[in-house]
């Protein structure tokens, strides 16, 4: 049925079983991108908001869930070191990383004086998630037990 249907349509059975393939191969991506990750962190919303002050506080207020889960989680990995030279790389490792990510986030969102009433959302949202990348990154430093070169590849 399915290849009458594309004949129909004016493709050959080959050009038929390419585009079930493609639709197979799609679903699948889509279902295991789609999948369900557990949160990080507690987020409200935005989408219910249409006023950009509103959209601004509510993405700022996500960004800030997502500073202080890191502020946690880096507490916690900081915790589990045990001598001083894993406590201060993973410190100066922490502030490499926060720089760049205020400079990645200034360079994807651009100046504040260019972005309008739209950029605190804008920067807000880049902040939380390479924030919420970062979260991540540090939350497998303390789940895994392997070497430092198998848990945080570079």
């Amino acid at each position: 049925m399915l290849r009458s249907s594309y004949t129909e349509a004016g493709m050959s059975g080959g050009c038929a079983m390419r585009v079930c393939l493609l639709g197979a191969v799609l679903m699948m991506a889509c279902g295991s991108a789609g999948a369900a990750e557990a949160p990080l962190y507690k987020t409200e919303d935005c989408n219910r908001y249409t006023v950009q002050m509103d959209l601004n506080t509510c993405a700022g207020a996500n960004a800030e869930a997502a500073d202080k889960t890191l502020n946690a989680v880096y507490k916690q990995v900081m915790d589990s070191r045990s001598d001083e030279t894993a406590k201060a790389s993973l410190r100066q490792s922490e502030r490499s990383w926060i720089e760049y990510r205020d400079k990645h986030c200034d360079e994807e969102v651009g100046p504040q004086e260019d972005g309008g009433s739209i950029w605190p959302m804008e920067m807000s949202n880049c902040l939380e998630q390479e924030t919420a990348k970062r979260i991540r990154v540090l939350q497998r430093m303390l789940t895994c037990t392997a070497g430092v070169s198998v848990c945080n590849p570079h």
